[in-house]
């Protein structure tokens, strides 16, 4: 069975746009190996990915991510199965372009500031997809999802509320004790 997972996270101050490069090529390589398709969105302040694949690379993948020094205050927003990729034509496909990111995040948020931590998952994909161009319009549902975000309220307590959530669901790191 595949598995979705969605998460976004702080950009580490110190990982560089040349460093960010060569891990996107890296890991476009090995995710092709382990059957992972990927999106990955990267800003000056924050990541933003959908993995998919089989649970376990995709888990063991999610969880050397949360151990990164590159990333801070990691977030899980959905881990669900699926039917099928989604993208089945890249390892990991990346946007960094400031332009893009502005473009695909006018046509899910109202809000002029640069935030993803209030969205769902629905939002999320819808975000990604328009970004990185996987789509010319995002699907019915990311649709009503995007228009339900312009409603909503921003608050810092969702921030807080979306990061204690996601820590209840991230397995505890492997002790090695034997």
């Amino acid at each position: 069975m595949l598995n979705r997972l969605v998460y976004f996270s702080e950009r580490e101050a110190r990982c560089g746009d040349e460093a960010l490069r060569r891990l996107v090529a890296r890991a476009a390589l090995r995710n092709q190996e382990r059957l992972i398709t990927g999106l990955l969105i990267a800003d000056r302040s924050c990541f933003i990915q959908i993995l998919e694949g089989p649970r376990t690379p995709v888990s063991l993948l999610f969880q050397a991510i949360s151990r990164d020094r590159r990333h801070r205050n990691v977030v899980l927003v959905e881990m669900s199965e699926i039917a099928s990729y989604s993208y089945p034509q890249w390892g990991l496909a990346q946007c960094s372009d400031p332009d893009a990111l502005k473009t695909a995040w006018r046509r899910v948020s109202r809000d002029e500031v640069w935030a993803p931590w209030p969205l769902d998952a629905l939002q999320l994909r819808a975000f990604l997809r328009i970004a990185v161009g996987a789509a010319e319009r995002p699907t019915e549902e990311e649709r009503e999802a995007a228009s339900v975000h312009r409603l909503r309220p921003r608050t810092p307590r969702v921030r807080r509320r979306a990061q204690q959530e996601s820590a209840a669901l991230v397995p505890a790191p492997a002790t090695g004790a034997a």
